[in-house]
């Protein structure tokens, strides 16, 4: 049985379960207002559709690659990750501080001239980056957010303590990609839909990013990090030998 577990609930759920757990797992990732913000701007440049798709592919591509990647290697991670395990409850504990830091620095004024303020800006100079330059970025985006790893992590142990089978694995890590590109999708179905009449609304939406970016970051690292102490109490309760919650 491989070892990697980082779920509450007891193994070999029912498939109506599966697919709910993938589903708040895929919408952990999709809710990250900066990534949105990023495919509002491109959205409002030059060649609009192709450069936003680009840039949600990567983020899609590498959201699916991670799952099979952490499957691939579950088996041989040495650290003990089940639910209630120290590995588990260090990865919580430690991921829910990183997130409540950031969640309390961005809610600062500080945060508005500082790392946030140079995101921004940075943000505003990716019109200017081919569309296979921004599938990358995309990709390496959706890598690099601390709180995609947590969700990475749950879903690969999802799948590896319950293993459904190789169909089955194959449509919930749909699922979870679909899912966790839901909300960066919205704004270009959005645009199809209306011919690019939307272009207006969108930039109302992406100058109120620009001012209120770091607390809506803030709110939802915060969220998060709740979760993960949840998460990580729930495990050291365990760890005690109580029974489950």
């Amino acid at each position: 049985m491989p070892s990697l577990e980082l779920l509450g609930p007891a193994p070999h759920l029912s498939s109506a379960a599966l697919f709910s757990q993938t589903s708040l797992f895929g919408f952990g990732i999709a809710f990250s207002p900066l990534h949105i913000a990023v495919v509002v701007l491109l959205l409002l440049g030059q060649s609009p559709l192709r450069r936003a798709l680009a840039f949600v592919s990567g983020w899609a591509s590498a959201n699916g690659l991670a799952i099979v990647a952490l499957m691939a290697v579950g088996d041989r991670l040495a650290l003990g990750l089940n639910h209630g395990e120290r590995g588990q409850v260090m990865i919580d504990l430690v991921g829910a501080a990183v997130l409540m830091g950031l969640g309390l620095y961005q809610l600062t004024p500080a945060a508005a001239i500082d790392e946030q303020g140079m995101a921004m800006r940075l943000i505003g100079q990716l019109p200017d980056f081919s569309a296979p330059m921004l599938v990358l970025i995309g990709a390496v985006s959706a890598l690099l957010t601390p709180e995609n790893l947590v969700f990475y992590l749950k879903e690969a142990g999802l799948l590896l303590i319950n293993q459904p089978g190789v169909g089955t694995d194959l449509e919930l890590t749909g699922v979870f990609v679909l899912v966790a590109s839901s909300l960066l999708l919205l704004p270009p179905l959005a645009w199809m839909a209306t011919g690019g009449g939307i272009r207006t609304p969108l930039s109302r939406l992406e100058g109120w990013m620009e001012h209120h970016g770091e607390w809506v970051v803030g709110v939802l690292a915060l969220l998060i990090s709740a979760y993960l102490v949840w998460e990580g109490l729930h495990g050291l309760w365990l760890m005690q030998g109580a029974a489950p919650l």
